[in-house]
């Protein structure tokens, strides 16, 4: 049988192609897992929670961590020492993990930039640019590995899961929707490739151990372009989790993590 592999996905930042909204980048992407090491992840992080007399229904909410707010009000009130050797045990908890993460990062402003005077009011939104790129690079890695790939992604609401699952579907039955003369050089993957190595696509509660890990290294990985010294980031690049460090280099631009729009 082919190895089977899961992709975890989650988002930050607002997918809407807004001038005025504050953040600057939209990000989509997560974690790249073989099957049998999911057990590992979730048996990790409930470790960690314990240790920490959390639940292990407890979410590893990444917002709510770094604002000490929410759920995690309580690690505002623990001393700076012991809030730093929080941060130290779950950044060794992740590192630890055999995850591979990949990642589209939109610049919102370069994007618009790009494609408002063109499209008008018919630009796309960035998720659909960005789960295209993510989902078609991840297949990419596991057709060299020789397997499938299902995908997950964390459930929202009705109409969200239907329009990220149409994205899947449309993938699947007509290919990449980049105009070709512009995309070749990454090597699109054609419809029968893509219905080759795409299993299938599922939403999933945040409850979800995988997906509480992608949130957490979503953040670091959006703001690597511009911030590439950030604690977080270098822990995660340090420890070769990003997919850039197992390919070739001369992979990076068709199969990794991919800074889009990123023009000045």
């Amino acid at each position: 049988m082919d190895p089977e592999f899961a992709l975890f996905l989650d988002e930050t930042g607002s997918p809407k192609p807004n001038r005025k909204d504050a953040c600057p980048y939209f990000g989509f992407g997560g974690v790249l897992v073989k099957r049998q090491d999911e057990r590992v992840i979730r048996d990790r992080l409930d470790c960690f929670k314990s240790n920490w007399d959390m639940k292990s229904e407890t979410l590893l909410h990444g917002s709510e961590i770094r604002a000490r707010k929410r759920g995690f009000a309580w690690l505002g009130k623990c001393s700076e020492e012991e809030q730093e050797r929080f941060f130290d045990e779950l950044t060794n908890v992740i590192t630890s993990l055999p995850i591979i993460l990949t990642a589209c990062v939109v610049d919102r402003q370069g994007y618009l930039n790009r494609y408002e005077a063109q499209y008008g009011t018919n630009t796309w939104e960035m998720m659909r640019s960005a789960f295209c790129i993510v989902v078609e690079r991840a297949a990419k890695y596991i057709a060299s590995e020789g397997g499938k790939l299902m995908v997950y992604f964390e459930k929202i609401g009705k109409k969200e899961d239907r329009i990220i699952k149409g994205y899947f579907n449309e993938l699947r039955s007509k290919g990449s929707p980049f105009n070709p003369s512009t995309s070749d050089k990454y090597s699109p993957l054609d419809r029968n490739e893509y219905a080759q190595l795409l299993r299938g696509i599922e939403g999933l509660p945040k409850t979800r151990s995988e997906l509480q890990v992608a949130d957490l290294c979503l953040y670091p990985l959006a703001r690597g372009k511009r911030e590439p010294n950030n604690r977080a980031f270098q822990s995660l690049k340090s420890n070769r989790l990003l997919i850039n460090d197992r390919i070739e280099e001369s992979e990076i631009e068709r199969l990794g993590i991919k800074y889009y729009c990123f023009d000045t």
